[in-house]
């Protein structure tokens, strides 16, 4: 006659389970890696593609340096161009250090090489706040729209 294990039954049950919900974990509830076991979680961003970082840090830098972009539509306006209003789109990198690099035109209506210098010139002597995932650049553009101002009398 064989000898019985103590509490074999209730072992045979925990261990039974425990094979049953770990097929389970594996099947149906564990994070997808896809392969890369160091993935990081990306940021999150809205509609538009924007993480809270360029919404809040980014644009409240450049909103900071806006006047200074002004000057070089200023400085341009007063070589009286043909083309006095419209806007520019540029795109550069942040470093993890928040510094601008590799500011480079990617639209522009102008075709002043001074307004686009001026305003290069300008932004890659900003510094933003670090961004958050500070093991690699982080991508950012913005529109810049001039519109020249008439002083009407009051």
């Amino acid at each position: 006659m064989k000898k019985q294990i103590p509490y074999q039954k209730e072992i045979l049950l925990i261990t039974g389970t425990t094979l049953v919900l770990s097929f389970v974990y594996l099947l149906f509830l564990r994070p997808i890696s896809n392969g890369n076991q160091f993935t990081q979680t990306s940021m999150e961003v809205d509609k538009k593609g924007l993480s809270p970082y360029h919404k809040r840090e980014v644009n409240f830098t450049i909103t900071k340096h806006k006047r200074k972009i002004q000057i070089c539509y200023n400085i341009y306006l007063e070589t009286k161009p043909k083309i006095e209003e419209g806007k520019i789109h540029f795109d550069w990198q942040i470093d993890p250090d928040g510094i601008p690099t590799k500011v480079e035109l990617i639209q522009s209506d102008f075709t002043s090489d001074s307004l686009i210098g001026c305003i290069q010139k300008e932004i890659s002597s900003w510094e933003f706040p670090p961004p958050p995932e500070r093991s690699h650049n982080t991508y950012t553009e913005y529109t810049f729209f001039f519109k020249k101002e008439v002083n009407l009398p009051k």
